[in-house]
Order: C-alpha cells, then sequence, then structure tokens
C-alpha cells in the first residue's frame, strides 16, 4: 500500500526574520583559469527533437559532473576525452572513449559516479562505458545500450552490482515522453583476478512530463524520483508488468481528492460531489480546528486544520457536481501551508491577487543594488511569478519498489512546492524545493522498509522569489554543505547568495560578470569554498570564501 508522506519543513529551520540578499561589491576573483586543449563537446538539437522536454533537456544540460566523493569535476571534449578537474586544481586526462559511428550522437555525453573507484560515462549515443579502477586501466565497454543521459550510477554492495539510470525522450502515441532506463549490471570481482561485469537485468519506465532526477538506494531495492509525472513501469526482463494495474495506479494517485485557495482572511474549498450523491445535502461540520465533510454516509474530507478557523462563519453551496466551502480565518493574513494536517490528497491553487501583492512586499530580496537609505528596490512582474510557480510544475516525489514496481511512499508536490535544484551527494539526493518563498533542502535517504522520511536539513530564506526574478538563468548549483547558492544564466553572469547564518536578517549576494570573454557557459559545480564554471574552451575556479 502506497504511503503518502507530507513534506512539512523544520520550523526551527526557517528564518521568519530574514529580509534580503543585500548586494555586496567584494570581487571574487579567478583563482584558476584553465585553457582547454580542445573544445567541449556540446551536441545540438537535431531536427527531429523538436519537442519541448527535448529543448529543455539540451538547453540545461550540465557540462560538467561533479563526483562528490572526491571533490572533483569531470567533461568530455570535442576528441572524446574526458578530464578531471581535481580539488588540488590540477587538469588530468583520464580516458578517451570509444570512437563513435559515422552518426552524430544523439545526446551530449554524461558522467555517473557510483563510488571514488566506479564511473559510468556515456557518450550520448549507445556506448556506455565503465572505468573501475581495479581492472588495470582496461574500460569496460557496452555498446547496444538505449542512447540517453546518465541520471546516476549506484553500486550495491550487498549483491555486487552496479545499477545505471538512463533518462531519454521517445515518442509514444504521436506524442513525446521520458523514459528511464535501469540496467543491472553483475559486478564480481575475485581477489588476484580482474571484475567482470555483465548484464543481467533492464526495466523500463516511462513519464509524461520532465524528470528533475532518478536516484537508486544503495540497498538496491528502492529507487525515488522528482517528476511531473508519476512513472509507469513498461518493462521488467526478469518480472512481468502488469500494465492495466500500473496505469490504473498512476491515474489514482494523480486525482486530487479537493481542490482549495486562500487569501489574507479566508479558504475556499471544492470538492467533487461523487455521482451517487447528486441529490443528497451536504454535512459540513466546522469548529476550530477540524472539518468534516460528508453526503450521507460518503466522507468527502476529515481532518484537523493546520491553523484555527471562525466556526460560525463557514458557508458552502453546490453547482453542478462541485460542493464549495468558504471558511473564514481566526488569525487575518496568517498564510496556510496545507489545509488538513499531514493530508498530501488536495491540490493548492494560487491566489493571483494575493501573489501580486506578496511579489510587491517581497520584491526587496533579489535587489542587486548595495542597500541604502530609501533606496528603490528591483520588482516583479506577474510574469515571472507565474512561470516560476504555474507552468507545469505539478511535480510528484515518489519512492518505487525495485521488485514489486509499486509506489512504497509518495508526496504530491503540486504547483506550490516546485523543484529549484536537485544534487547528488555521498549520503543520498539533496532536493531543494520552494516552500512558500523559501528554498528548502531536503535529503531523501534510504530505508529498508516503507519508513521513508525525506530529511529538511537547512533553508535558503527568499530563495523561491529570487529564483521567479531571474529571466534567463540556466543552472541553479549549491555545494553539498549547502555554504551558498548560486544561478548561473546561459552567458555572461552567475549570481551568488550566501546562506545567512540562524536568524540573520541580511545575507551577501555577489555577482560573477563574465562580460564577453565566456560565451556560452556551458557547465557550472560547486564546493564548500569554491564555485566552477566551464565554457567551450576554459575553465575557471572561484573563490567564494
Amino acid at each position: 500500500m502506497t504511503k503518502i508522506i507530507e513534506l512539512c519543513p523544520n520550523e526551527r529551520l526557517l528564518n521568519p526574520n530574514f529580509e534580503k540578499y543585500q548586494f555586496c561589491n567584494e570581487e571574487i576573483s579567478i583563482e584558476i583559469e584553465k585553457q582547454l586543449e580542445k573544445e567541449v563537446l556540446h551536441v545540438e538539437l537535431s531536427p527531429s527533437q523538436e519537442s519541448w522536454l527535448e529543448a529543455r533537456l539540451f538547453a540545461l544540460h550540465n557540462h560538467l559532473f561533479l563526483n562528490p566523493f572526491d571533490e572533483s569535476c569531470w567533461f568530455v571534449d570535442k576528441t572524446g576525452v574526458v578530464w578531471r578537474f581535481t580539488k588540488a586544481g590540477n587538469l588530468e586526462k583520464i580516458h578517451t572513449l570509444k570512437p563513435l559511428s559515422e552518426s552524430q550522437p544523439k545526446y551530449n555525453p554524461s558522467i555517473g559516479f557510483a563510488s571514488n573507484e566506479i564511473t559510468a560515462i556515456s557518450n550520448g549515443g549507445k556506448n556506455l562505458e565503465f572505468l573501475i579502477e581495479d581492472s588495470q586501466n582496461q574500460p569496460f565497454i557496452f555498446d547496444d545500450v538505449d542512447s540517453g543521459i546518465i541520471m546516476d550510477v549506484q553500486h550495491i554492495k550487498e549483491n555486487s552490482s552496479l545499477i545505471v539510470s538512463i533518462y531519454s525522450v521517445v515518442e509514444f502515441e504521436t506524442k513525446k515522453s521520458s523514459r528511464l532506463t535501469l540496467l543491472t549490471y553483475s559486478y564480481k570481482k575475485d581477489e588476484g583476478s580482474l571484475p567482470i561485469l555483465s548484464l543481467f537485468r533492464k526495466q523500463i519506465l516511462k513519464v509524461k512530463g520532465t524528470v528533475e532526477y532518478i536516484y537508486v538506494e544503495k540497498n538496491g531495492n528502492y529507487f525515488h524520483t522528482a517528476s511531473q509525472d508519476p512513472v509507469v513501469f513498461e518493462h521488467d526482463s526478469l518480472h512481468p508488468i502488469e500494465k492495466e494495474q500500473e496505469s490504473r495506479s498512476a491515474q489514482e494517485i494523480k486525482i486530487p481528492k479537493y481542490c482549495w485557495s486562500q487569501d489574507e482572511d479566508s479558504l475556499t474549498v471544492w470538492l467533487k460531489i461523487p455521482d451517487k450523491c447528486s441529490n443528497i445535502p451536504a454535512k459540513v461540520d466546522v469548529n476550530s480546528t477540524k472539518i468534516s465533510v460528508g453526503m450521507k454516509d460518503v466522507i468527502l474530507i476529515e481532518g484537523d486544520t493546520q491553523h484555527k478557523l471562525e466556526s460560525n462563519l463557514a458557508t458552502w453551496k453546490t453547482k453542478d457536481d462541485t460542493l464549495e466551502i468558504e471558511l473564514t480565518k481566526s488569525e487575518s493574513g496568517l498564510m496556510w501551508s496545507e489545509l488538513l494536517k499531514g493530508d498530501t490528497g488536495g491540490e493548492f491553487l494560487p491566489n493571483e491577487a494575493l501573489t501580486e501583492e506578496i511579489h510587491s512586499r517581497l520584491a526587496h530580496l533579489c535587489s542587486d543594488q548595495p542597500a541604502k537609505a530609501e533606496q528603490p528596490v528591483m520588482g516583479f512582474n506577474a510574469e515571472q511569478l507565474e512561470e516560476c510557480d504555474l507552468a507545469g510544475r505539478e511535480n510528484v516525489l515518489q519512492r518505487v519498489d525495485m521488485t514489486t514496481h509499486s509506489t512504497s511512499n509518495i508526496s504530491m508536490l503540486g504547483s506550490s512546492n516546485c523543484i529549484l535544484f536537485t544534487q547528488k551527494i555521498q549520503t543520498g539526493q539533496m532536493l531543494c524545493l520552494r516552500h512558500d518563498h523559501d528554498g528548502c533542502v531536503w535529503v531523501t535517504k534510504q530505508s529498508d522498509d516503507e519508513n521513508w522520511d525525506p530529511e529538511h536539513v537547512w533553508t535558503f530564506p527568499g530563495f523561491g522569489y529570487v529564483v521567479a526574478s531571474k529571466t534567463n538563468n540556466k543552472f541553479c548549483i549549491s555545494p553539498p554543505n549547502g555554504s551558498f547558492v548560486a544561478i548561473v544564466e546561459h552567458t555572461r553572469h552567475a549570481f551568488i547568495y550566501q546562506k545567512p547564518e540562524n536568524d540573520a536578517a541580511i545575507a551577501k549576494q555577489r555577482i560573477i560578470d563574465f562580460k564577453s570573454r565566456t560565451l556560452p557557459i556551458l557547465g557550472a559545480a560547486g564546493f564548500d569554498k569554491y564555485f566552477i564554471v566551464l565554457t567551450k574552451d576554459r575553465l575557471y575556479r572561484f573563490r567564494v570564501y
């Protein structure tokens, strides 16, 4: 049975006193600059790749791959040479990929790290190569792999296997969809002999929208994804797929039990009336901390409210097949993050008038100018907010059993909790979600059962509105320790936002201006003290702290 989880931020990690990111004109100087021997391998869209999914995948591809196990960064140049930029600042030639066939690769090259000793590399075509430290520099090459981008590589020590997840875009019933391919390799290593690698399982999953990340847990029993639609299994070479059952489950997950909205004084709730209750009056019980709505013997919603209500001011009406309920907040101006405590069955619908008002109040968070007395601040426009908050951002966080194909845990993130960035770390996957106007960073770890709860580890206050104000952002980067977060544009600029200390009201914002020498920006990565940028022919390291 699927367990619904609620991502409720730890209030101790929120900063209600935060006011703004104040521009600081301290120069972030270039500590290291490397001229590349050959330009970075950068593949453009082909004429057949005309969908929005493919355009997004190519436009936001990060050509600089961070190894979380040794703080190095890797990339591939036009000749297929794989380079590693070390923590010490050295640029090393690691490997040369197998030459491509006459047909050009379909995707950009990608690299994934299972450990400090095991690396998987795709040239963007059908070649997948493994670099294993104790294989005497002999790569393992598989040349019949579906084209795509490596999303994750995991070494499962318990059963001596490697699991590689690959993301691609395919056509399904005349429409483009996302595809996730999980390849499980048997990894045998006897003392005194070379490792043996062989494919023994292939799984294919379909997703209608985009996929932000996939992470395979180190126990090899589960994986989790953040995507715009629940994942659906299409194929498993070891276990057959019950397609009708899986499709039905995915549809059931997507349908919200109710929708709700709010302004400063009230809340509105909409519920669909079941067909068998179309002529039955609704029974609505509202007290200061609880709501119960039913029709005859059918309970539509029931539970404790997040905050207090004025119980004697509730009204409701029916129209067609919808029941609309108006509730009055006990505390005017208090914004609710959920209607019922711990209930993720509803969908929040933003109030446009309220949204514009909040924008005007919080616009100062994104000022690129030093703070002065009575200083004017940079504002927002409604188009930027709608693009950030509403446009196609109905994200779902899932944890899936790899054997039974069932979803063990799910969180319906909705449109209000859009994903700001993700990053693999040594202990799991880092995921930054927008919560109100903040950016809350979660770590999705692993468990041996269904008791799986992502942990809220830190917060970038006001960062949700900062992202909404940027119209040219390409990458959003944060180091594993969360000391800063960076927004990198397609050209010229990178904005560095320092994580404020404790309950500080102000944090630093600094700007890196590359001018015209680094067009275009192809990759970026962050470490505890450093920020690294890759262009088509140069690599830069900046010292942030």
